[in-house]
């Protein structure tokens, strides 16, 4: 199963950066029935459904994020980016089961980087 590291806006792509590797971020908000309903699906994946190993998964809360909010110009939560070595590479999109995140997850981390971000 997954673990969601909660993690704070500011500095964010930083400590990505020096962690290396992808990282899927979540943002959304403590209030966000969707938001919730994200976590859980996600807490809920293993590995494989994941793209392999060693993907970190972190839940940021947009309303301390803005910053990020605005840059990556969010306009629905939960927004799911996926980073790469601490630069933004995707938007992940997809309904909130696991069978049609895994694939959108992994669609992502085997595809081009997404020019808009």
């Amino acid at each position: 199963m997954a673990h969601i590291e909660v993690m704070d806006g500011r500095g964010l792509l930083l400590d990505l950066a020096d962690r290396g590797g992808d990282a899927l971020v979540m943002l959304g908000t403590p209030a966000c029935g969707a938001c919730r309903r994200a976590r859980q699906v996600l807490a809920g994946m293993g590995e494989a459904d994941l793209g392999g190993p060693g993907l970190i998964v972190a839940s940021v809360d947009a309303t301390h994020a803005m910053g990020l909010v605005n840059e990556w110009e969010v306009r629905h939560f939960p927004a799911l980016v996926l980073v790469r070595a601490g630069d933004p590479w995707a938007r992940v999109s997809a309904t909130l089961d696991v069978a049609a995140l895994s694939a959108a997850i992994q669609a992502a981390r085997g595809g081009p980087p997404d020019d808009a971000l």
